[in-house]
């Protein structure tokens, strides 16, 4: 809360100071499609142990992120011709898809029984970001005439990151085509992420404006977001109900934390408003 406040008195304050000195000032409204190169792979190697059998791994489970439409808009003060500073806000939605593998072994159940695969089912996960909104404030540089080039590149702050994913695990036995479950539970990682871990990172971007007339303009920008590596952490969602359901979730437990870097590309198109 205290983070974005400050946020926000930055803004104001950079708002008011550059409609005093400016030469000139730029609003533009932005829309376009956004690519993040996310894509996490969780080792997991359980120590369950049920008669006859220990599981291992025998695949990843994977959490793949897909692009979607974004837009946003940014103020931008000239302080001569060619030079000025921007404040811009994007707003991006993330969706990730998941994957998981099915870990199994056989198990020798004597003579007289036909063989059978002890399983760990990884099933499709539910993951919800919410829609992020990185604040950037940039350095712009732009060439001389009606088609011109533009560029700019600055830091940039995400206010908020919350991540969850529920992902239902099962573990059973399998024999003559037949699947028969001893237990399932549901994880879920993240929640917020932890308040210490910076929130910063860089953007840069270059494009072109082209004048429709004196005071408007359309613009097209091709940019990068990075952002420095977030943690969450898997929790149980729910008491087990079973003694082989509490021994499955405790080794679950053991999945190492999701680390994401969030860095993403995105390509955008607008208008330019120029006073």
């Amino acid at each position: 809360m205290k983070r974005n406040i400050v946020i926000g008195l930055m803004l104001w304050t950079t708002s008011t100071a550059g409609f005093a000195t400016a030469q000139s000032v730029e609003i533009s409204i932005l829309g376009g499609w956004t690519t993040p190169t996310l894509e996490q792979t969780v080792v997991f190697d359980p120590d369950i142990s049920i008669p006859g059998a220990t599981i291992q791994q025998q695949g990843n489970f994977q959490l793949t992120a897909a692009g979607t439409f974004a837009f946003g808009g940014s103020v931008s003060f000239f302080f001569n011709e060619h030079v000025g500073f921007e404040a811009r806000v994007d707003t991006i939605d993330v969706n990730i898809d998941t994957s998981g593998p099915r870990l199994s072994t056989d198990i020798d159940l004597g003579s007289g029984f036909p063989s059978a695969e002890a399983f760990v089912q990884v099933s499709d996960g539910v993951v919800n970001v919410e829609r992020l909104f990185p604040l950037s404030f940039n350095v712009k540089a732009r060439t001389g005439g009606r088609a011109r080039f533009v560029g700019s590149g600055g830091l940039s702050y995400l206010p908020r990151v919350r991540f969850d994913a529920v992902q239902p695990v099962s573990l059973g036995l399998s024999s003559a085509g037949t699947n028969v479950d001893l237990a399932s539970v549901v994880l879920q990682a993240g929640a917020l992420a932890d308040d210490s871990q910076s929130r910063w990172g860089v953007n840069g971007g270059a494009g072109f404006e082209v004048d429709v007339s004196d005071s408007v303009a359309i613009t097209g920008d091709v940019r990068i977001h990075s952002f420095q590596t977030q943690t969450f952490v898997w929790q149980r969602s729910a008491s087990p109900s079973t003694a082989l359901e509490e021994i499955l979730i405790t080794e679950l437990e053991k999945l190492p934390p999701i680390e994401i870097q969030l860095i993403y590309f995105q390509v955008v198109g607008g208008v330019v408003f120029r006073f």
